[in-house]
């Protein structure tokens, strides 16, 4: 079967949406994490709170998908007043992503991290909201969030917000089969089409 990645940011609610839906979807998951905010300044493309309009849609449709899912979703008002604030920094999350992935504890932190923000709200910014996140998610001790803002972890980060801008990616959710690109969590069934030839 053809790997399919995904490219996906903790940022985004549609790649929470996306990544509820790949554990039963059949696929087999590459999963390439990224700053889709530096991507999208590379590609010259606007995040949704620059265009009002856009990010109050946003809200209503993907709350739609939740509910099409059957999944909560909502907003988690202490990670965003921190990440508009400054106190956290989006690339925080990504590289904590990326380090999970290399101490090989992905797979317990990936859906913790994604829940925290979207799923079940809960404290991600303090240092200790994100280690009783980590004891959560059995994964206490680990340093994943003081290893994800290590200079050699953020250099990988920018390298791959590069190799995704250069392979066309312009935001999350984004799937790519080979050079072939699906973009939107309402894209996962022709993702599933072309691997399986089946829908999702």
């Amino acid at each position: 079967m053809s790997s399919v990645s995904f490219y996906f940011d903790y940022v985004s609610p549609y790649g929470y949406l996306a990544n509820t839906q790949l554990p039963k979807s059949g696929l087999s998951i590459d999963y390439r994490p990224i700053a889709i905010l530096k991507v999208m300044a590379i590609v010259k493309n606007q995040p949704s709170p620059a265009c009002p309009a856009k990010l109050n849609y946003g809200f209503v449709d993907t709350a739609r998908w939740a509910k099409r899912y059957g999944v909560p979703i909502a907003m988690n008002d202490g990670w965003w007043a921190a990440l508009m604030g400054g106190q956290v920094t989006m690339e925080l999350f990504s590289g904590a992503g990326l380090v999970a992935q290399k101490l090989g504890c992905f797979e317990k932190f990936h859906p913790a991290m994604y829940d925290a923000i979207w799923g079940h709200p809960r404290d991600v910014v303090t240092p200790a909201g994100r280690e009783q996140l980590l004891a959560d998610a059995g994964l206490a001790g680990s340093g994943l969030f003081e290893q994800a803002m290590d200079p050699a972890i953020q250099a990988d980060l920018s390298r791959r917000n590069q190799a995704a801008a250069d392979a066309g990616v312009f935001g999350v959710p984004t799937f790519a089969i080979g050079d072939e690109l699906f973009f939107g969590n309402d894209r996962l069934e022709l993702v599933k089409e072309a691997v399986l030839g089946v829908a999702a």
